[in-house]
């Protein structure tokens, strides 16, 4: 046995000694990955729920302001000051203190870096009037959109049709007449409309609704309401004509037509929300004209002493001689069956009519586009005192229904304060040159002014004749309001874009519908001053 060779065992034990912190290395270096993986995605949950915070904090703070100042469209409907770029929290300042509310445009710090951790909310919403692809800081009321439940055929037919030619539809009265063969009752189609016959073809099968619309999206059921029909080329919703949504198939969506105008689909102008309760502004009861004239007299008596009494009452809202003339029609049923709203009562309200006598009976017909178009005014009436300045005290407090209708909520009236062009248009009675009237003075009016409904007919937007005929159908009252709010932060590239559809009761807000958009990306430019087009 040789005593000279050495046992190679050593040489082993190092190379096993090296791969075994080799190994520890690599497990450790895997460790430190998997932790600091999960360390990330724990802070981008935490930074998410942050941003969801951020979008809530601005719903409620929206909602506290709806409970006071409802009926005030000039606090909501676009005020940059108060809805974009909010501080919910910040790290080393505070609301007062917030160098974006000082005049610092938050681009501009953005840019600087080294920003403080902040985290804020914008109130946004699309605008369908003035300069192409801008943007409104608020609300938009449902009331400013056309109900799908109680509009007209005429006025569906009126509204999509342009919109459906825009999205190069080849038969827009065929979709059209789908969505009434929808909510209709029966089960006889229309042309190139669809009943079961057509749904229990398809796979799944199913049934015409033959019913009221719950939701906007239920038209997607509808034979040829497609995502494309419903949102147009506006496919991230904001309003807007982005890069993707102008070139043609090189890009989502493939159906755009490159034309640089946006087609905005349908879904936008439509509404299954909008209603509203027979009352005034204060939330009391109208005085109904068919109560009679004892009942009559004494309401407006006490309106006109709680408006003596009033310290900043300049002048009472009636003229003796007026409350008069209204005791005098109070009751008469003969008269009140061919008056269609308050507004017949005022002095020039057939001064200039059309002559085309329509005996209608029965009050009316919100869903009738024929009312109030000119028919001929009761005699009886010929003698109204009653001034276009009166007229928002008629408008607001007076109230014409039917006892049958009375206690009924009032359905698919058009607010006038926000509605879009389009949609003012498709008012039975609304000419083309006042629906543009009521869109430049409704920038220039004050907020009391445009509290009443009477307003284009106090401002002289619209004639006596147009304003009668419009009136059943117009509203400056809102309830229900889509609220879209996203939530971001300055030092993180986070947010979250939420919506909700809400009605006020009372001074709670229910919410009807909710939605988190947030896959559709920010879509809002909310740091550039180009989307910015206020009066304020």
């Amino acid at each position: 046995m040789s005593r000279g060779r050495r046992p190679p065992r050593r040489g082993m034990i190092l190379v096993v000694v090296l791969l075994m912190i080799a190994l520890l290395a690599l497990t450790m270096a895997g460790f430190l990955f998997f932790t600091r993986a999960e360390g990330e995605g724990i802070r981008a949950v935490a930074d998410g729920h942050q941003a969801r915070l951020a979008a809530e904090s601005g719903f409620e703070e929206v909602t506290y302001l709806l409970r006071t100042q409802r009926d005030n469209a000039t606090v909501w409907f676009d005020d940059p000051n108060r809805f974009r770029h909010v501080l919910v929290w910040a790290r080393d300042y505070k609301r007062d203190g917030d160098p974006v509310r000082q005049g610092t445009p938050r681009r501009d710090m953005l840019k600087a870096g080294h920003v403080s951790p902040a985290w804020r909310y914008s109130v946004v919403a699309p605008r369908y009037d003035g300069p192409p692809d801008t943007m409104r800081f608020g609300l938009t009321p449902e009331s400013s959109k056309l109900n799908l439940n109680t509009a007209t055929d005429e006025q569906l037919t009126a509204l999509l049709t342009p919109l459906l030619v825009g999205l190069q539809v080849d038969n827009p009265q065929e979709i059209v007449n789908a969505i009434l063969d929808w909510r209709d009752e029966d089960n006889e189609p229309r042309e190139g409309g669809a009943e079961n016959d057509y749904y229990n073809t398809l796979e799944p099968a199913y049934n015409a609704k033959n019913g009221r619309f719950d939701t906007v999206e239920e038209l997607l059921l509808v034979k040829g309401v497609t995502a494309a029909v419903l949102y147009g080329e506006d496919v991230n919703r904001n309003g807007i004509l982005d890069s993707n949504e102008d070139d043609g198939d090189a890009s989502f969506p493939p159906y755009d037509d490159g034309d640089g105008e946006l087609d905005y689909g349908i879904a936008p102008f439509l509404t299954v929300f909008s209603r509203e309760v027979d009352t005034s502004l204060d939330n009391r009861a109208r005085i109904n004209l068919w109560a009679g004239p004892q009942v009559v007299q004494a309401a407006i008596a006490a309106d006109l002493a709680a408006a003596e009494e009033a310290a900043d009452a300049e002048q009472p809202p009636l003229s003796a001689a007026s409350a008069t003339f209204i005791a005098t029609i109070a009751g008469n049923q003969s008269v009140l069956q061919k008056m269609h709203s308050a507004a017949d009562l005022y002095a020039g309200a057939g001064a200039e009519n059309e002559g085309i006598d329509q005996a209608t009976g029965g009050g009316a017909d919100p869903n009738d586009p024929n009312n109030a178009a000119g028919d001929q005014l009761p005699a009886e009436l010929a003698a109204s005192p009653i001034t276009a300045a009166e007229m928002a005290y008629i408008m607001d407090r007076i109230s014409v229904r039917p006892p049958t209708e009375a206690n009924k909520p009032i359905e698919g009236l058009i607010n006038i304060n926000a509605a879009p062009l389009r949609v003012l248009k498709v008012i039975p009675g609304m000419t083309e040159e006042a629906a543009a009237a009521i869109v430049a003075g409704r920038a220039e009016a004050g907020a009391d002014l445009l509290r009443t409904p009477a307003w284009p007919l106090i401002a002289g937007a619209v004639d006596a004749a147009t304003f009668r005929r419009i009136a059943p159908y117009i509203t400056t009252k809102a309830y229900q309001f889509h609220i879209e709010v996203v939530g971001y932060a300055d030092h993180l590239q986070t947010f979250r874009r939420l919506e909700w559809i809400i009605e006020m009761i009372g001074p709670m807000a229910q919410i009807k519908y909710h939605r988190d958009l947030t896959r559709l990306g920010l879509a809002w430019p909310i740091d550039s001053e180009n989307v910015l087009v206020t009066s304020q």
